[in-house]
């Protein structure tokens, strides 16, 4: 990660198109008329920011058993034992505190005899109710849970299989890939003294119902050597790994099923987003686990195999150490010919023989696609999709030849999702392949269609003005399907809420009645679930539930006092009309927690403009401390939004995020609203909104206005100001991406279409922020981190040089060492510009806003 010393080094603590220190303080728009924001203010703003939203309690995610009944759970709360571990048990109604996570550092540490922070556990695991396992470096050690006395000792061979293999479901064989291979091996060979495990009966693919698609668990866990996790994070510091790697043979008793694999169409996953040239095929002689699911009867197995032959590589480079470090990735943008993409392969393991599914590449970022076995073994239902996604498929296959036939085909004019505004892929097929549960927008809402094996349609299992959310629990047995739905419950209609219902459409049942948003986990077992429960201004409560809805256990219930303490207080939705008078949009609204009514307020827009999510996000959930990151460990300093909302209000603003036309979660309609006009963003309705709630509320000054965002949201906090220069005074764009024509082909190609002819050429033009350059008119800081490689640093240097062409005062900063996501010093600057620009006031000097500690 970038630290502070390498932010402030000499030379790079800031760089500008014109003197960016001066005009970061430079002249106002007009004289402040709310208290200015003192000292106190943004040290009340950045314990908002910082405050762990664990410490209020209320929201579980379990770590399951074996036995898919009983799992566990560490407590983060002030009020319900922080750093214990409670194993529960719904079946018997229990709930029992085993240990705290200090005692287990103090015995893992006298057992391994290095020191064992209990904030930065080992990885570590309940093997039941008695016993866990944990892995410090390459030794495992097992403990007793009563006494806490650990010991070194390898996981039960019955309990754990290697983390780099796949178990065939008969037991006797390991699968994995090697050296870009296809390779299996008993699973009772010996094993390196250094193998990592993992729990045998662990439920990879959760409720993926067709996995090996870009959202699966498999693709997630793939890290390669050297790499950073994600476009998020800033690049690995140091040299490039070694490109070539000494070769070192596979575990004892490796079989090859496959030989043709080479590094650019390898078998097994390949595609990361940001996957760097130079150390890519690093890992090449390290067994990995691969995308690789198994027939239930243990003869055959299908393969994702990655392709990125002929992909352009991205010039990224470090500038920070003596010499510059290379980090350019694989990399392609809108009308590019060759992208990421992958095949599905089905081995037999007795012939060793690779067969290729017989449909075309699939999109490997954020295409509907996947595969998933019959119960005979000889077949399997494969989703597939085109480019753009224009038409996505679910074809039978035959397993032993590879051919397929066509049984359910979407097609749309602007694209196809296989789920509301998500990436991931709705659909499940029985295990005899004669139901086939599909999602679709065909009515113009996301709604569930049941097929039979010959692919015509049973009937429609949903429907009415609302759109199902997930697909979260399929009874086969039973016929019954379990989702989440937005809209079909009275109120916000971004609210989840829980239903059951037959797959012939009958019996459909609230099971979730309570007001919020719920987001659901099944349990392993099938025999209940667990219910997280909150609304925007409501605390989170977890509830263990029947599956018939009703309520057996109340596991966290949450308290705001710790939070309230540092200055917080909740937000405020509201409701307005669209642009076009009768739509009604959504949003929430900010007030300092010094609010004075007698006083006009400078109102800031925190906008994201869509289309797969809104302003507000994916998911209306409660608003507690300002930050972005939740549990996960490690994660981005800083990130997304962080310090936006309930901090920057502290500073003397309104804030307001708004889900405007353009955005998901509602109609297919409203989501398609600016395909092809991306340069829209939604900005009329954001604009309409300010207008209507400063006619409610007189302490909203219209006359001082500015807007902020990141990523997608940077780009429309640009086009804000280039677009609409009469409204928005003040705008700061964090890692935009302004400019279609450079940025993934996986976003353009979906929202504004293929770029082949002059007229795609044009219209991808007249969305490009650069455009309408000449327009600006106020105050717009550029912020963007130079190893970003989500939306690269071009992005923003690009539209520089377009203001620059056109002399036009702006303000930029590059942040070294800095990814998608940006350190607290640049969230620090944003806060000055608005306080310096948009109230009228002189900001702390230097304030010195702190990194996350948790």
């Amino acid at each position: 990660m970038a630290t502070r010393r390498g932010i402030d080094r000499k030379g790079y603590r800031r760089l500008a198109t014109r003197a960016v220190a001066a005009a970061l303080i430079g002249a106002s728009i007009v004289a402040g008329v709310a208290q200015a924001a003192s000292l106190e203010d943004y040290r009340r703003a950045d314990r908002i920011r910082l405050f762990d939203n664990r410490r209020t309690g209320g929201t579980i995610f379990p770590h399951w058993l074996a036995d898919g009944r009983r799992f566990y759970y560490r407590s983060f709360a002030d009020h319900e034992a922080p750093g214990t571990v409670f194993l529960v048990d719904p079946a018997a109604g229990t709930k029992r505190a085993l240990f705290t996570v200090q005692a287990l550092a103090k015995a893992l540490s006298t057992a391994s005899g290095s020191a064992v922070d209990a904030d930065e556990l080992p990885a570590w695991r309940l093997t039941g109710d008695a016993a866990l396992t944990a892995r410090i470096g390459a030794t495992d050690y097992g403990c007793d849970v009563a006494s806490l006395r650990c010991r070194a000792a390898r996981p039960d061979a019955g309990e754990a299989i290697p983390d780099w293999a796949v178990r065939s479901p008969d037991g006797r064989w390991d699968a994995f890939v090697w050296n870009h291979n296809v390779y299996i091996r008993p699973a009772s060979a010996p094993l390196p003294a250094d193998t990592a495990f993992r729990p045998l009966k662990e439920d990879r693919n959760g409720n993926h119902a067709f996995p090996l698609a870009d959202d699966s668990p498999d693709l997630a866990a793939f890290q390669p050597t050297g790499q950073r996790a994600g476009c998020d994070w800033p690049a690995p510091p140091g040299p490039n790994p070694v490109a070539d790697p000494k070769p070192v043979p596979p575990p004892e008793g490796a079989i090859a099923l496959t030989t043709d694999g080479e590094p650019l169409y390898s078998y097994g996953p390949l595609w990361k987003m940001g996957l760097e040239v130079a150390g890519f095929d690093a890992d090449r002689y390290r067994p990995r686990r691969g995308s690789i699911i198994w027939s239930p009867d243990s003869s055959k197995l299908v393969v994702r195999r990655d392709d990125f032959r002929g992909m352009a590589t991205y010039p990224l480079y470090s500038s920070t150490s003596d010499q510059p470090v290379d980090h350019s990735y694989f990399y392609a943008w809108p009308s590019a010919k060759a992208i990421q993409r992958y095949d599905l392969f089905v081995v037999d393991v007795a012939t060793r023989r690779a067969v290729k599914i017989d449909v075309p590449s699939t999109g490997a970022v954020s295409r509907p696609g996947g595969a998933q076995w019959l119960a005979d073994s000889r077949h399997l239902d494969v989703i597939s999709s085109d480019r753009a996604p224009h038409e996505v498929t679910m074809s039978s296959v035959d397993a032993a030849t590879g051919r397929t036939t066509r049984l359910i085909t979407e097609k749309s004019k602007t694209y196809v999702e296989m789920s509301n505004g998500g990436w991931r892929t709705i659909a499940a097929a029985s295990p005899g392949g004669d139901d086939l549960i599909w999602f679709s927008q065909r009515d113009g809402w996301g709604h569930l269609y049941r097929y039979g094996a010959d692919g015509r349609l049973k009937n429609r299992i949903d429907g009415g003005e609302n759109s199902v959310a997930e697909l979260i629990h399929v009874d086969h047995a039973r016929k019954l399907l379990y989702f989440t739905a937005w809209g079909r419950a009275a109120g916000n209609p971004y609210y989840r809420h829980f239903y059951r219902v037959g797959f012939d459409g009958r019996g459909m049942t609230a099971l979730t009645p309570e007001p919020g948003d719920h987001d659901i986990e099944w349990a392993p077992d099938g025999s209940y679930f667990l219910d997280r429960q909150e609304s925007t201004d409501r605390l989170p409560v977890t509830r263990v539930r029947a599956p018939d809805g009703r309520i057996l256990m109340e596991l966290s219930r949450g308290d705001a006092a710790a939070l309230r303490a540092v200055g917080w207080h909740p937000a405020e939705e509201f409701t307005v009309k669209a642009r076009d008078g009768k739509t009604d949009l959504h949003g929430m609204m900010y007030r300092p927690s010094h609010f004075d009514p007698t006083r006009r307020y400078p109102i800031i827009v925190n906008i994201y403009p869509g289309p797969f999510a809104g302003s507000v996000g994916r998911y209306w959930r409660f608003q507690g401390g300002d930050s972005y990151g939740l549990a996960e460990r490690p994660r981005p300093r800083v990130t997304h939004g962080e310090g936006m909302g309930q901090s920057l209000a502290e500073l003397g603003f309104i804030i307001i995020k708004l889900n405007a036309l353009g955005t998901a979660q509602r109609s297919k309609p409203m989501q398609d609203f600016n395909h092809g006009n991306l340069i829209d963003n939604g900005l009329p309705d954001q604009i309409a909104a300010v207008r209507q709630l400063a006619q409610r509320h007189g302490w909203i000054d219209t006359d001082r206005v500015g807007i902020t965002g990141h990523s997608a949201g940077g780009y429309a906090a640009a086009a804000g100001m280039l677009t609409h220069p009469e409204f928005f005074k003040v705008g700061v764009a964090q890692a935009g991406n302004h400019d279609m024509r450079t940025y993934g082909w996986y976003w353009g190609e979906q929202y504004m279409g293929r770029l082949e002819s002059a007229e795609d050429h044009a219209r991808y033009a007249r969305q490009a922020n650069l455009t309408y350059a000449a327009n600006l008119r106020g105050k717009l800081l550029l912020i963007h981190g130079d190893m970003d490689c989500n939306n690269p640093p071009a992005q923003t240097l690009r539209l520089a040089d377009a203001l620059t062409r056109e002399n036009k005062d702006f303000d930029l900063m590059i942040v070294p060492e800095a990814g998608h996501q940006l350190p607290a010093y640049a969230m620090r600057r944003s806060w000055d510009y608005f306080v310096t620009n948009l109230a009228g006031e002189a900001a702390p000097k230097a304030f010195d806003a702190r990194e996350p500690g948790f």
